[in-house]
């Protein structure tokens, strides 16, 4: 019984000192000399390419992490987990700048490698997201041109009765719609290349070009204007803005 007793104890001063151990570590890019040098261990080939990944992968992250930012506060509801995902993005490029002011360049340099694996993950989330949104209002377009093609061949084959949509209207909407699935084409083409900040690039110019084709469509102020309310987030977001709340 007192063996066993002891072994309990033993284990769970094990546990306690394990986690001690956990909760007394230095924080990422903070280490002492003695333990960045061993993180930082490589040759002088490996330092100066891990280097070059450093410096010369900077701004394309900060500009994904500009465009995850925005695109977070705006439709982060709509990808599970993303706005904590986009905090650990934050947090670990901290880590890759304190490994590099610190010229530990591999250390800072495998981060990085790592950090941009995490950017393109979550950037395809967003992707998807964006391809579905797209897909979605233009085919609602699609929808609107035929409907009104469709009213007017009844209204010009009707004695005495002028189109209430001139055919010009509807002409310029087909062009600007050919416009749009062009623009999902090249996002839906960067998509499958893994180029999703680009990709999301494109689907926001193809959402614009479908919010003015239904948006013309309208003759009453109002009914723009409902138009313009119900993608008033997509509207702001397609200019790289975060919406406010109100627009929300």
């Amino acid at each position: 019984m007192l063996k066993k007793s002891f072994l309990i104890l033993s284990i769970c001063l094990f546990g306690f000192s394990v986690i001690a151990q956990e909760s007394g570590a230095p924080e990422k890019g903070k280490e002492s000399f003695e333990e960045l040098d061993k993180l930082d261990q490589g040759t002088n080939l490996e330092r100066k390419q891990y280097k070059n990944i450093s410096e010369n992968n900077k701004d394309r992250v900060i500009n994904s992490i500009k465009l995850l930012t925005i695109v977070t506060a705006n439709f982060g509801d709509e990808v599970a987990d993303s706005k904590t995902a986009l905090e650990k993005i934050k947090k670990d490029y901290q880590i890759v700048l304190r490994y590099y002011y610190r010229r530990a360049y591999i250390a800072s340099g495998k981060a990085m490698v790592a950090l941009e694996k995490d950017i393109t993950t979550l950037l395809g989330k967003f992707a998807k997201s964006y391809d579905t949104k797209t897909q979605n209002l233009l085919a609602e377009c699609a929808d609107t041109i035929t409907a009104q093609e469709q009213a007017q061949l009844v209204d010009t084959s009707t004695e005495g009765v002028k189109p209430v949509v001139p055919y010009r209207e509807i002409a310029e909407a087909q062009q600007k719609l050919r416009i749009a699935y062009g623009q999902l084409g090249l996002a839906t083409d960067m998509t499958r290349d893994d180029r999703f900040y680009d990709a999301i690039v494109h689907y926001r110019i193809a959402k614009d070009y479908g919010i003015k084709i239904l948006s013309d469509f309208k003759e009453q102020e109002a009914d723009k204007k409902a138009i313009t309310d119900k993608y008033a987030k997509d509207l702001v977001d397609n200019k790289n803005q975060i919406a406010s709340q109100n627009t929300k």
